[in-house]
């Protein structure tokens, strides 16, 4: 007789497993496609705010870096964190979006579930990501992150899994609800939000990412210095953190949930 989870379950447990595989494939796949520019833009912040390059000269050098010398670029340890924070991330998302849809649990029920998993896969590895770029791109010698730093780079991580995990759901709900051109375009509303939220996120979180680089390189600044330098560095380093979050989260998710609908494959096998 057919247990419990057989009856219920759309598929076996061994099409799971497979699942589990092609979810890893999908977020390997969006992790190499991002992390080049990813690597570079987050270097090139780093450099701005120290002072050791501009923005426009960090971005020159590390698309140079690229180009002339790729195989030493990608096996860089530069490469590694970034590539290795976006594979898990994406991962963790996609396994619990597998393993809900294998329980037979309305995805809006576990929605806090995604964002308190993959908060805590993101938030950790780019924490730990954040602080070896600080301390490998600083113009002076290396020194303990302080508390500061790790709690503003930790509320700046939620807002942006928030945007790409949760909000994108809710937004494409909404559009196809009030804008014609959505009505029957479930994908393309998705898609829209995928990048737009993302995106839109970072005017937000781009003051948390400014004072936590700003409270490392300068511990003794006062208030008035860090608002001024915040001020200073906010519409181009907002942008740039578009920039590199539209690959991020907006291309890559589109990119992720786009290898993941070749899942039926497997399901119909």
């Amino acid at each position: 007789m057919a247990t419990a989870e057989q009856r219920l379950a759309p598929y076996s447990r061994q099409t799971l497993y497979q699942l589990y595989g092609f979810d890893a494939i999908a977020a390997g796949t969006s992790s190499l496609m991002v992390s080049p520019f990813i690597a570079i833009v987050d270097r090139s912040i780093i450099e701005n705010t120290n002072g050791k390059r501009t923005l426009s000269q960090g971005l020159r050098y590390g698309v140079m870096q690229v180009l002339t010398q790729p195989l030493r670029f990608f096996t860089s340890k530069q490469f590694g964190l970034v590539s290795g924070l976006y594979f898990s991330t994406y991962l963790t998302a996609n396994v619990i979006d597998t393993t809900t849809e294998f329980r037979g649990i309305d995805p809006s029920r576990t929605s806090m579930l995604k964002f308190i998993a993959t908060t805590a896969v993101n938030m950790s590895i780019c924490i730990y990501k954040d602080r070896a770029f600080t301390r490998m791109f600083n113009t002076a010698a290396p020194r303990p992150l302080p508390l500061l730093s790790y709690l503003m780079f930790a509320l700046r991580d939620s807002l942006t899994v928030a945007a790409s995990f949760n909000a994108p759901v809710i937004i494409a709900s909404y559009l196809q609800r009030e804008h014609e051109v959505f009505k029957d375009k479930p994908d393309a509303a998705l898609a829209t939000a995928q990048i737009g939220c993302p995106a839109a996120v970072q005017f937000f979180s781009t003051p948390l990412h400014l004072l936590g680089l700003d409270a490392y390189n300068r511990p003794d600044a006062t208030v008035a210095q860090r608002k001024l330098l915040i001020k200073q560095q906010y519409l181009k380093s907002a942008f740039a953190r578009i920039g590199r979050i539209g690959p991020a989260f907006g291309f890559g998710g589109v990119g992720n949930t786009y290898v993941r609908s070749y899942r039926t494959m497997i399901m119909s096998s």
